[in-house]
């Protein structure tokens, strides 16, 4: 719409500008004061004298009202303890950068979170009151991908791929991850939201760098320093029982993909806390890749590790044995097929201890936790 009489007309475009209309601060144009007359809007001086007569006897009014308030204030004031001083009515702010190098703006201490992935749910639920938590990832309650079922359930809200759905709980905060789909993470920050991005999840460090970074972005340092504290303690357990063990096995981790995991991964963090030797490591494989049958039976692991939901195990060690390369590799010997819990490959939070754990109850039954 193009501007008349020198003044703006603003025109909402979609749904998802009025929304980010809710982050972004007015900010005043520093032009005339603009008097409504009709359904016409002209500039101050413009009103004719007979109407600015008019409003004289409400001027008066107003202004024995502002001396009554501003008397009140000060009488309030004076009552105030020597140095306090009002509250302010603006939520204080800070900067903090994240994973992406990107600048966002948060509150010192965020009260409406939105967890968008389920590393930041388990964090999160580990770090703040669920009060805080307007929303988390929609796997926060599915067993086969979290630890945090239980807690998940304080929170009720669950957000999915909807930009609009997210605005609209109208969070200080939304935990969003590289793999998060790139138009909802760019459309959220079009609309001004304040999205932190997490980049980094390919090891234990990452991880623990993580758990410090979110403790910072949401006013809890302290809470992350206890979390880390509990994480290293338990590690440090696993590694002393480690350490009293003669024997190293050397582990592959494979699947029906035959995809496996090499250095630089949690699962290489995992295999090395309990002791043992990861097999794709020592040949060479750095991240994730695809290996053939030669390769399977060229390398000859002490055990395969493979990952099943609950109740499933059987199955997929089965499933494994009909491949004639996993047959041969494992002298067709089941009990050197460790199966465990999906969720144990798949974390990259404090629950890395969990997973660890759970590794070293399958292949060591005799040291395992009561």
């Amino acid at each position: 719409m193009r501007p008349k009489n020198g003044l703006r007309v603003h025109t909402a475009t979609s749904a998802l500008r009025q929304s980010a209309g809710f982050w972004r601060q007015r900010r005043r144009s520093g032009g005339e004061t603009m008097v409504a007359q009709g359904r016409r809007v002209l500039p101050s001086g413009a009103v004719r004298q007979g109407q600015a007569d008019a409003y004289r006897p409400i001027r008066w009014v107003w202004f024995w009202i502002c001396c009554c308030g501003l008397a009140a204030w000060c009488s309030g004031c004076a009552l105030l303890p020597l140095g306090s001083q009002p509250s302010n009515t603006l939520p204080a702010v800070r900067v903090v950068t994240d994973g992406s190098g990107k600048a966002v703006t948060v509150p010192v201490k965020a009260q409406r979170i939105v967890s968008q992935t389920v590393a930041t749910d388990e964090i999160l639920l580990a770090m703040v009151p669920p009060e805080r938590l307007v929303a988390l990832s929609q796997l926060a309650d599915d067993p086969r991908y979290s630890y945090c079922g239980d807690k998940a359930k304080l929170v009720a809200g669950r957000c999915g791929a909807s930009p609009e759905a997210i605005l609209q709980l109208q969070p200080d905060l939304i935990f969003v991850a590289s793999y998060t789909r790139a138009e909802l993470v760019q459309l959220l920050q079009a609309a001004g939201a304040p999205v932190y991005q997490f980049t980094q999840f390919s090891s234990l460090n990452d991880v623990k760098a993580n758990i410090r970074a979110l403790g910072e972005a949401v006013g809890e340092p302290a809470a992350a320093d206890r979390l880390l504290a509990d994480l290293e303690r338990r590690l440090a357990a696993l590694e002393a029982r480690a350490r009293q063990r003669r024997q190293r096995p050397r582990l592959l981790s494979f699947g029906a993909s035959h995809f496996t995991a090499g250095a630089e991964t949690t699962f290489d963090d995992l295999v090395h806390t309990i002791g043992c030797i990861n097999v794709a490591a020592e040949q060479g494989v750095v991240g994730f890749r695809h290996i053939n049958p030669e390769q399977l039976l060229r390398w000859q692991p002490d055990y395969i590790v493979t990952s099943a939901e609950q109740e499933n195990e059987d199955a997929v060690r089965r499933r494994l044995l009909d491949d004639p390369a996993v047959a041969a590799a494992v002298g067709h010997d089941p009990r050197r097929i460790i199966v465990i819990e999906s969720r144990a490959l798949t974390t990259v939070s404090q629950h890395l201890a969990d997973a660890a754990e759970h590794l070293e109850a399958q292949l060591f039954p005799a040291l395992a936790q009561p």
